[in-house]
């Protein structure tokens, strides 16, 4: 392991990396950094954090095709000497990044993701710089999961930008991705394989393990700072001898699902025939995709002009009406008729070998021969439904030729015009019943994906565990009594009676009652204090000033006499005055104003609660003493 802080063990930083996928601000994810750190290393962690956000990047947020997201954390220290960088690149997430998969590691063509992984780990370098005042940061590290190890890897191999990469379960770097951004890779390649530099797509048919062995050779020594921990039941794993991927670095396999085989045995039998055609249509998506974005990507692939098919469905009657005679459509048509079929034939041979594939998910014990039937029968249904769908887009085709031809036995009629018309009438009421028949099959093909998903979601949801991080978590944390439930830690006794605890959730509870706990104490000192100046030093300042007053008409009698004027008539000049004034005053006491009672209650239930969350500490402590001193984890506050 290297010398930086959050890299000491394999958990810390596989917890680290998955905290990078949480949406929590800067503050949090600092504190959290912290808290993880001590959970795993009993001691605190030095220097500050700083936290930038990959969103923070003009250059990053604006750029449409990449869908990067990443965190960057430095952690500095001039007394210590601690000037580390790491930057946490997400896997995959949504759409954006499942598309960005195909165009990246299927069809080998974008780096978008891993340019702004560069992009990115310059600019938060230069932040950080001018935040701690240094001139450089001694070392960067890149933490990554999933799609996160190619961006992070693919940058490197390009740019040079980490000192050490850590990743688990990633998707692996592929050579034609790197053969067509690696301009010395790409010329080594040509020269090896005496392939033409004006031909591209020359590398997809290269003898693909020859191919395999160059690039790892090639790239080998920049791969020594490459560290990977894998799960054997990682779906990706599954995906490691699949033509255009090749791993670099060191790597430990670790079995993740003891119960199950993982799915490398199984996709291993997949030939490399039928993968090279499913990257030829990945390159074909990818090629319109640059060229035009999703919607060029979908037309080149099938033929359907989404332009077309959004101004039909939005811009009302009149205007589809329009559009559905318009050459546009035409177009659209004749090109599907030539892209739907080799993509249906795709479809039937993954359902012609569906009891294979499905017989073996069965025999690996992934799910019951019933499962296994069901998924047999709807892919089947499924076939059904698209067949039917090329068939009726055929017979819009026919249906147009047709009309031409009717159209050119009228030409000279004097009764063309409503043949004309009759014809479209006849194109277009043929081509809706059509359309009412796609629209069913199409319903057909969602009802047999919802029993899809009802019948395997839970198969699907066992395979893509392996592939995250928490499982891996917990496979590395058997041997030392210790396991994860999410973010958590959870220590375990061991032993034939086993007492887990959620550390993790015990270090909140007490340091969360402890505050609550302060501000229960200064409550109570609040209801004292205004108790005190609101109720006894009124009534005392009251009666002070009472007093004041009957001093004040003692020992000024005549002052009084507008006052008895206002009880007693005296003529105005009347010699009435007043020589005495004698006040004979009585102050009753407070009464039903001692709350003694009630600050004992609340401090009663104050170190009732103090007791409850020491003897929870305690307990916990002792429970564990044996291997672990837990006292530091109870009394450190991150970011305190």
């Amino acid at each position: 392991m290297s010398d930086n802080q959050l890299v000491e063990t394999n958990e810390l930083w596989l917890r680290i990396t998955d905290l990078g996928y949480k949406d929590i601000s800067k503050e949090e994810f600092a504190q959290e950094v912290e808290r993880i750190y001590i959970e795993e290393t009993d001691k605190p962690l030095k220097g500050e954090i700083s936290v930038v956000r990959s969103s923070e990047i003009n250059q990053i947020a604006k750029d449409e095709n990449s869908s990067y997201d990443g965190t960057a954390i430095h952690i500095y220290s001039k007394e210590q000497d601690v000037n580390e960088m790491y930057v946490i690149s997400q896997g995959t997430t949504d759409a954006n990044d499942w598309l960005y998969n195909i165009r990246a590691m299927q069809a080998g063509v974008d780096t978008a993701q891993a340019d702004s992984t560069n992009t990115f780990v310059k600019e938060a370098q230069k932040e950080f710089k001018e935040r701690a005042s240094v001139e450089e940061i001694s070392s960067t590290i890149g933490l990554s999961h999933s799609l996160a190890h190619n961006n992070n890897t693919v940058s490197q191999l390009l740019n040079g930008n980490f000192d050490e990469i850590y990743s688990v379960n990633g998707a692996q770097s592929t050579y034609f991705q790197l053969y067509q951004n690696d301009y010395k890779f790409a010329e080594a390649v040509k020269e090896k394989f005496n392939i033409s530099s004006t031909d591209y797509k020359a590398i997809y048919s290269l003898p693909q393990n020859e191919l395999k062995t160059f690039a790892e050779a090639y790239y080998k020594e920049k791969g020594t700072v490459i560290h990977q921990v894998i799960s054997s039941d990682d779906p990706l794993n599954a995906l490691a001898n699949i033509r255009g991927f090749f791993t670099l670095g060191d790597v430990t396999m670790i079995d993740t699902n003891p119960d199950k085989p993982g799915l490398k045995a199984i996709i291993d039998k997949i030939p490399d025939s039928e993968v090279k055609s499913l990257q030829d249509f990945a390159l074909v998506y990818a090629e319109g995709f640059q060229n035009g974005g999703n919607n060029q990507g979908i037309e080149d692939l099938t033929g359907v002009n989404m332009d077309v098919v959004d101004k039909i469905m939005n811009d009302g009657v009149g205007a589809a009406v329009g559009t559905y005679f318009s050459k546009d459509l035409d177009d659209m048509i004749s090109d599907a008729n030539k892209k739907v079929p080799p993509l249906l034939e795709k479809v039937t041979n993954i359902t012609s070998n569906a009891d294979v594939i499905f017989g073996e998910l069965k025999n690996a014990g992934y799910i019951t021969n019933a499962q296994k039937q069901v998924a047999v029968e709807e892919l089947a249904n499924i076939e059904k439904s698209l067949k039917i769908i090329e068939e009726k887009i055929n017979s819009i085709d026919e249906n147009r030729k047709m009309s031409e031809e009717m159209m050119k036995g009228t030409k000279y009629s004097p009764y063309a015009g409503q043949a004309a018309m009759a014809s479209g009438f006849n194109v277009m009421a043929g081509d809706v019943d059509a359309a009412i028949a796609i629209y069913h099959e199409v319903q057909n093909m969602q009802a047999s994906a919802k029993r899809l998903h009802e019948e395997l979601g839970s198969v699907m949801e066992e395979i893509i565990a392996s592939h995250g991080i928490i499982e891996m978590l917990n496979a590395l944390g058997a041997s030392k009594n210790q396991g994860y439930l999410g973010n958590d830690l959870v220590l375990m006794t061991g032993g034939n009676q086993e007492i887990k605890v959620n550390i993790s959730a015990a270090v909140r509870m007490y340091q969360e009652g402890q505050q609550e706990l302060q501000k229960k104490k200064t409550y109570i000192t609040k209801i004292a204090e205004r108790f005190q100046e609101h109720i006894i030093d009124d009534y005392e300042n009251q009666k002070q000033k009472v007093l004041s007053d009957i001093r004040n008409i003692e020992t000024n009698p005549c002052g009084q006499l507008p006052l008895l004027r206002k009880h007693v008539f005296l003529p105005y000049f009347s010699p009435v005055q007043i020589d005495k004034v004698e006040v004979t005053e009585q102050f009753n006491g407070l009464s039903g104003m001692d709350i003694s009672h009630l600050m004992e209650g609340l401090t009663k239930s104050l170190t009732d609660n103090e007791d409850f969350l020491e003897s929870a500490k305690s307990n916990i402590e002792q429970l564990f003493s044996k291997d672990r001193d837990l006292s530091i984890l109870f009394n450190y506050v991150p970011g305190g």
